[in-house]
């Protein structure tokens, strides 16, 4: 009996790191699937945990960081206490990070001049200037939320900086349903 509880308390302690680990993830902008996996497989997720993303070294790097930081300086204004969903942005900021790295990817396979010789390399050319056109999108749509933050600090409706942060987050999840195709 004793060796049932003490096997049902340690299930009870993985799953509840599980848990954390999980949530930890989800709010760093993992995908939904990698979260999930954590429950049950935490020690493995464990490295993908840290102090957040970072920085990628492709072409958007330094105009994301730019933009997340204007945004979150804009953010830290009285008059514009609450109007932010601090784990949205994060996911946003972090899929950007991740599709610039990806980017970047490309960018150092097209470097070579017998791939880049290559027939098919077109598709691939083709496949990282849609991806780029998405970054430079979602980059844009972040300015715009900027300016909405503005409009929310004269008029005090923060309706449409709600519906734009929610439009912000579906296309930097396109940006990962992209990457899986």
């Amino acid at each position: 009996m004793a060796s049932s509880n003490t096997l049902l308390v340690i299930a009870g302690i993985w799953l509840a790191l599980g848990l954390v680990v999980a949530t930890a993830l989800s709010r760093q902008g993992h995908p939904p699937p990698t979260a999930l996996a954590a429950i049950v497989a935490w020690p493995a997720m464990i490295p993908l945990l840290g102090p957040g993303e970072t920085p990628s070294a492709g072409p958007f790097s330094p105009r994301i960081h730019s933009a997340f930081s204007a945004l979150r300086a804009a953010l830290t204004d009285p008059a514009l206490a609450g109007v932010s969903d601090a784990p949205t942005l994060a996911a946003v900021e972090s899929a950007l990070h991740r599709a610039d790295a990806r980017i970047a990817a490309v960018d150092r396979l097209l470097a070579d001049e017998a791939l880049a010789a290559d027939p098919e390399s077109t598709r691939l050319r083709e496949a990282r200037a849609r991806a780029a056109t998405e970054v430079d999108t979602v980059l844009h749509q972040v300015l715009t939320l900027r300016v909405q933050l503005g409009l929310v600090a004269l008029a005090g409706d923060t309706s449409s900086v709600r519906a734009h942060l929610s439009a912000l987050a579906a296309q930097a999840r396109a940006l990962e349903e992209v990457a899986a195709c």
